[in-house]
C-alpha cells in the first residue's frame, strides 16, 4: 500500500527566469517558506526544482501595498529555459485586478488559464493574444480582480489530461487536454510587492489501465492506499465491435442487445467498473468519474458486451486514474 505524503516546499531550491533580463526581483525568506517579488517589470517566473504531474500543490499568495493592478499567477508544465525557447509550451494561470490596454492589447479583469507557446511578446501576455491562447476563465473569478492585503489560497492538481485550479477551496478552473510534464512556477507581470508562501506538495498515486475490448475478464484496479479513497477515473479512446463500428467508453445507448448483455441493466457496449467481490456494477465509466473505494477494494473494468462474444472486438479504452485527497 502507498501512503500519501505531504511535504513543505523549500523555496531556496527554486530559480528565477524572466523574458527580459532583470525583469523580476525574487527574495526568499530565511526559512525558505515564502518569496517576495518586489519589482514592477516584464513577465518573470520563479520555478520549482521538481515536476508536478499527478501532484497536488497548495499555497498562498498576497499582494501588499501597491497602487498597481496587474498580473499575479502561476505556470504549470514549465521547463527551465522556456523563456528563450521557440518550441516551449506550458500552461499559464494569471489573475488581473484592473482592466487596462497596453501594447494595443486589452488586459481583462479576472482569473484565466491560457496555453503559452514559443516566445510571446509583451502584448501577448498582456492581452492573451498571439502566442498566449486563453483556454478558460475562472468560474466565479473570471471577471473579478484580486484585492490588496487579502490572502488567497491556491490548490493545483495537474495531470497529462487535466488541470484543476482551486481558489480558497472553490474549483475555479477545470480544463482537459494533452498537457506537458514540467515544473510549477510563480508568475508575475508588472506587479510589485507580491508574496507567495506556505507551499506544499502532495504526490497523488496515479496510473493508467489499458482495457482491451477483447478481454471478457477485464482489467483490475485495487485501491492503492490503506484507507478509503476517492479515485478519479478518466476514459479515452475508441474500440470496435463486429463490422468496425467505433464505440467510445460511453457505449451505444439503444442497441438491441439488452437481454443478451453481460450487464443488461447498463448501457450496451459501455465501459463498466465492477466490484470484484460482489460482481456488481459500481459505475458506468463513459466519462470522467470519481469512485469511492474502501481499503483493499478492487474494481474490474471491462466492456458491457455479450458473454462469449468478446473475441471479435478490436481496440481498447485507456483509463487514467488518480487518487484524490
Amino acid at each position: 500500500m502507498v501512503q500519501i505524503k505531504v511535504e513543505k516546499v523549500n523555496l531556496h531550491n527554486w530559480k528565477e527566469e524572466s523574458y527580459e533580463k532583470g525583469a523580476g526581483k525574487w527574495t526568499v525568506s530565511p526559512d525558505g517558506q515564502q518569496v517576495l517579488q518586489s519589482k514592477n517589470g516584464q513577465p518573470t517566473l520563479f520555478y520549482s526544482p521538481f515536476n508536478v504531474f499527478n501532484t497536488k500543490v497548495s499555497g498562498k499568495i498576497i499582494v501588499g501595498n501597491s497602487g498597481d493592478d496587474d498580473y499575479i499567477g502561476f505556470a504549470l508544465g514549465f521547463k527551465p529555459g522556456a523563456t528563450q525557447d521557440n518550441s516551449a509550451k506550458y500552461l499559464l494561470v494569471d489573475w488581473r485586478k484592473g482592466e487596462q490596454t497596453y501594447k494595443g492589447k486589452l488586459g481583462k479583469v479576472g482569473l484565466a488559464a491560457s496555453v503559452v507557446k514559443g516566445m510571446p511578446l509583451e502584448g501577448d501576455f498582456w492581452g492573451h493574444a498571439g502566442k498566449v491562447t486563453e483556454l478558460a476563465r475562472g468560474k466565479t473569478l473570471g471577471n473579478k480582480g484580486w484585492k490588496n492585503h487579502v490572502e488567497y489560497s491556491f490548490d493545483f492538481v495537474y495531470t497529462q489530461s487535466n488541470l484543476k485550479v482551486f481558489v480558497n477551496g472553490d474549483l475555479e478552473i477545470d480544463i482537459k487536454g494533452d498537457f506537458t510534464e514540467g515544473r510549477i512556477a510563480f508568475y508575475n507581470y508588472s506587479q510589485n510587492n507580491v508574496t507567495y508562501k506556505a507551499f506544499q506538495t502532495k504526490v497523488l498515486p496515479a496510473g493508467q489501465l489499458e482495457v482491451a475490448a477483447i478481454s471478457e475478464h477485464g482489467v483490475e484496479l485495487t485501491n492503492p492506499i490503506d484507507t478509503e479513497a476517492k479515485i478519479q477515473v478518466t476514459p479515452s479512446g475508441k474500440w470496435s465491435v463486429k463490422q468496425d463500428e467505433e464505440i467510445t467508453a460511453a457505449g451505444k445507448p439503444g442497441a438491441s442487445l439488452l437481454d443478451k448483455l453481460t450487464y443488461p441493466q447498463n448501457t450496451p457496449y459501455s465501459l463498466v467498473a465492477i466490484d470484484k467481490a460482489t460482481g456488481n456494477v459500481i459505475e458506468e465509466v463513459g466519462c470522467e468519474k470519481v469512485i469511492t473505494l474502501k481499503a483493499g477494494q478492487t474494481l474490474i473494468f471491462k466492456m458491457n458486451d455479450e458473454p462469449g462474444w468478446y473475441w471479435d472486438n478490436t481496440g481498447s479504452v485507456r483509463v487514467d486514474w488518480m487518487v484524490l485527497d
